[in-house]
């Protein structure tokens, strides 16, 4: 028995045994703290016990249902703990728990880890000089929140993968599943008349007088649906087989995204869907990739018509967003112009002030000049005003770094690399208009975990990465990949 093993072993009672001494102080001496405790204890116990895959499923559910509670989970501490934050922690922690795993490798070597180095340490940066002119120790961690949840995330989500018993047929049907779950409840919230809590997401214009009510079921959940989309497209084109799980996937997600009426999200999914059709690997028909590009315009065209049919203000809204180019409501357009102006903001103080202006608080905002919702309608805007061009630099060229990366490295199965390029792609896209990449707490948990996954599932475990990046695609593993 090894030191590893033994320690494994050990944790189990070692927890339970810590949950009953709590559980039996809490009947004795009810208080919030302790309760807290408490279930924070059992919590951490699930997580580290948990079969591996099914605790990466249920991290995603977790944060794709995040935004039904605003209030911290931890409050008595230098900075309040928050539900996502929880489960970062979670995560990490998770990475750290002593565990068999299969042996590290280093796919990321190299410049996607010097990039993402200087973009960390460009943000620590600004934090600290956001410290030193005044702001709290608390805004500047929340403002600059990407920075923790980056490698935290990524760090547990591979740490996870490598723990030998993996099943990576489980690890994503589980993830499709909740996806679709969340979908289908989307559907229904909307059918039932369900009013959406978040209220400032809640109207969408469609005309001078008009407007469609905007649900898309849990308020953190509509990330999910693109990716869902991205994944269901690049299994029906480099698939290799006319699978009918693919086709589900792909509309089930199409049609999530674009009933939740977010441009972005919309303009990304198209962005991504034409860069999946377009990549090809080498012993691939074209006929795979003009069959899922014709399948997916007669879907779209009859979902759009069967929406206009049931309802004709969902289905202008969602011609508004899908074609920009047409004629806009008012509402819409002012939407649009604000979020270009959060970006030309961000362009404005970084040739200013080209290292940026530190992380920035309400107060400084205030100072400056810059509407307070800036930084929430563009990712590129925060990384400007923070800490200028050398952020928002370091982190395109990261972002460049990874994919080609994964061009050049083999892959367990062909569709992986085309689905997670395509959704780097939407990623970014939405990132251009909203916080995304660069600080909403539901949307870097997807990044993260999508280059955990290509380059730890998407390599297979039959070995270590070569050494010359030639792009050599392995057979793929029977029941190991296939979703």
């Amino acid at each position: 028995m090894t030191s590893q093993s033994l320690v494994h072993r050990l944790s189990i009672p070692t927890f339970a045994l810590l949950a009953a001494t709590v559980s039996a102080y809490v009947a004795t001496t009810p208080t919030g703290y302790i309760h807290k405790f408490l279930y924070l204890s059992i919590v951490l116990t699930f997580a580290l016990v948990l079969r591996p895959e099914l605790f990466i499923v249920c991290s995603v559910l977790a944060f794709a249902v995040s935004s039904v509670t605003s209030a911290p989970v931890l409050a008595a501490l230098p900075g309040p703990i928050y539900f996502p934050d929880a489960v970062v922690l979670l995560v990490a922690a998770r990475g750290v728990f002593p565990r068999d795993r299969v042996p590290a490798r280093s796919p990321l070597a190299g410049w996607p880890t010097v990039f993402f180095a200087l973009w960390a340490l460009i943000m620590l940066i600004a934090a600290v000089r956001a410290m030193n002119a005044g702001v709290s120790f608390q805004s500047a961690i929340r403002g600059d929140l990407a920075l923790i949840y980056w490698p935290l995330l990524y760090f547990g989500f591979v740490r996870a993968f490598r723990e030998r018993g993996f099943d990576a047929s489980i690890f994503w049907c589980g993830v499709a599943v909740v996806a679709i779950g969340l979908a289908t409840w989307m559907f229904v919230a909307r059918m039932l008349g369900y009013e959406f809590h978040d209220s400032g997401l809640g109207e969408v214009p469609t005309g001078e007088d008009t407007f469609v009510r905007r649900n898309f079921g849990f308020a953190a959940a509509f990330i999910l649906y693109p990716t869902l989309a991205l994944v269901g497209m690049a299994g029906m084109s480099h698939g290799g087989n006319r699978n009918w799980r693919w086709v589900l996937v792909a509309f089930v997600g199409t049609v999530a995204t674009l009933t939740t009426l977010i441009r972005g999200e919309i303009l990304g999914l198209v962005l991504g869907a034409l860069v999946i059709l377009w990549l090809r690997s080498r012993s691939q028909r074209t006929t795979a990739r003009v069959r899922t590009a014709i399948q997916l315009g007669f879907a779209l065209v009859a979902t759009i018509v069967a929406l206009f049919a049931v309802s004709p203000t969902l289905g202008s809204a969602i011609v508004q967003r899908v074609l920009p180019f047409t004629e806009q409501a008012a509402g819409a357009e002012l939407n649009a112009d604000y979020r270009r102006k959060a970006v030309e903001t961000g362009f404005r103080v970084a040739n200013l002030h080209p290292a940026g202006l530190g992380v920035l608080d309400v107060t400084r905002l205030d100072a400056a000049g810059i509407d307070r919702g800036y930084l929430a309608h563009s990712g590129v805007a925060t990384l400007l005003l923070f800490a200028g061009w050398p952020a928002l630099v370091s982190a395109l060229l990261a972002i460049v770094a990874i994919a080609w990366r994964s061009y050049v490295l083999p892959t367990a199965a062909p569709w992986i690399h085309p689905a997670f390029v395509g959704i780097l792609i939407m990623l970014s896209v939405y990132s251009i208009g909203a916080a995304g990449l660069a600080g909403e707490p539901w949307v870097i948990p997807v990044g993260a975990l999508a280059v955990a996954a290509r380059f730890t599932l998407g390599l297979g475990r039959q070995g270590p990465v070569p050494q010359t990046w030639k792009r050599r695609p392995i057979a793929d593993e029977p029941g190991s990949t296939r979703a």
